[in-house]
């Protein structure tokens, strides 16, 4: 049997359907399971011993310049071509609302059965649908587009792969208290002022930053006014390396919130406007902190100090 998976959106999303990748490798040992991913997630599947073939490809809003949105067009093209020719049996599109990008890599591959969320307008080519579900969180959804081939949850966990080297590289920075303090969105980011405030009432003293480079200055401001240690990190992989070693991380919301579960670290989230339901760090669903507003903002730091004081 050959399976088509596609996965085309975001890092988080990603690694919250590896544990069901594992299960449908369990239940099909034998299959050719190749996966569809974008350049900007494709670290989430990276090095994943459950699927056999990785396709990666560029979104061109991804890249700037008519030279790179060119090459980034015949790219995808090499791969539908690529898609084409191996006949897939089963495609099946891991997304919570309906693509239209994606369900193209499921077309494409012509298999007999097409598994994916209902377009609303009824123009999609899939078999059979599956029902959006916002109040499951996404693992156990991913499961959902798995039913129809016998695939059950039998304790699967997320996978990140970070090698070694990378948490060799930061094991000075062991059992630390690691504050992520960035975010995307405006209603999920928190001040640099109520993270000084819990950073300065916390008694123990191990603590780092770390941050997205639009949040340097931040960070640089923290480190300067506090006891923590800003760690300016150069990849995704050196922050996976940081992580690795904590002994507990503390996040807004993003991909780093998955990473850090995936790697078997207690991970308490800082939320804003994001379903929590769906969202929350696998195994840590209790160390989730939310206001009633939906606005990160509006939670007190004392309230974060207690979480992070009950938690080390």
């Amino acid at each position: 049997m050959k399976i088509l998976l596609i996965r085309n959106d975001n890092l988080g999303d990603l690694i919250c359907t590896t544990p069901s990748i594992e299960a449908l490798r369990k239940k099909y040992p034998d299959a050719q399971i190749d996966i569809v991913v974008n350049s900007y997630n494709f670290l989430g599947i990276r090095n994943n011993p459950f699927v056999d073939n990785i396709y990666i490809y560029t979104k061109p809003k991804h890249v700037k310049g008519i030279g790179e949105k060119l090459k980034a067009l015949f790219g995808k093209i090499k791969i539908f071509n690529g898609i084409r020719k191996e006949k897939y049996d089963v495609s099946v599109v891991f997304r919570s609302e309906y693509s239209p990008s994606a369900e193209q890599f499921s077309n494409i591959s012509k298999a007999k059965m097409r598994i994916g969320v209902k377009d609303k307008k009824g123009r999609d080519k899939f078999t059979i649908h599956i029902k959006p579900d916002n109040n499951k969180h996404e693992i156990e959804f991913c499961y959902d587009f798995l039913k129809p081939l016998e695939v059950e949850y039998n304790n699967e966990k997320p996978y990140f792969y970070v090698e070694n080297e990378y948490i060799k590289k930061y094991k000075h920075l062991k059992s630390a208290i690691h504050f992520h303090i960035s975010s995307r969105l405006n209603e999920n980011q928190y001040s640099k002022e109520k993270f000084k405030k819990i950073i300065d009432n916390l008694k123990y003293e191990k603590i780092i930053i770390t941050a997205e480079p639009k949040d340097f200055d931040d960070a640089e401001w923290l480190e300067k006014n506090t006891k923590a240690s800003f760690i300016k990190t150069k990849s995704l992989l050196d922050l996976a390396g940081i992580i690795s070693n904590d002994k507990l991380f503390v996040t807004l919301d993003g991909g780093a919130l998955h990473i850090a579960p995936a790697l078997g670290i207690k991970t308490i989230a800082i939320s804003g406007k994001t379903n929590m339901n769906k969202w929350y760090p696998w195994g840590y669903k209790n160390l989730v902190i939310q206001d009633e507003s939906k606005i990160a903002e509006n939670i007190e730091p004392e309230i974060i100090i207690k979480k992070v004081e009950e938690n080390i």
